[in-house]
């Protein structure tokens, strides 16, 4: 999980969503099952970004509001680590 990296501010890892091609900003984790039936396969060993995994998920129908219970953000001078206190299915 490339999230638990996120403890010590560090360069960004320059990594672009292989989707949008948007600079990769916020990892995020989800059971690899829940992956493997949101991403459509050409990217399911790629980085996708957040906003393009919603819109998967939105395109099939598929609720992972309670999968994500963190997200971590890296930037140059500081790391942040969000936990979701709510999450609701849209």
């Amino acid at each position: 999980m490339r999230w638990e990296r996120c403890g010590e501010p560090r360069e960004p890892q320059r990594q672009t969503c292989k989707v949008c091609g948007a600079a990769d900003k916020f990892d995020f984790h989800v059971p690899d099952d829940l992956w493997a039936a949101i991403v459509p396969p050409p990217y399911r060993n790629r980085v996708v970004c957040l906003y393009c995994f919603d819109e998967f998920a939105a395109e099939r129908g598929v609720d992972y509001s309670r999968a994500v219970a963190e997200l971590c953000f890296a930037g140059r001078k500081a790391s942040f680590v969000f936990e979701a206190r709510f999450a609701k299915n849209l």
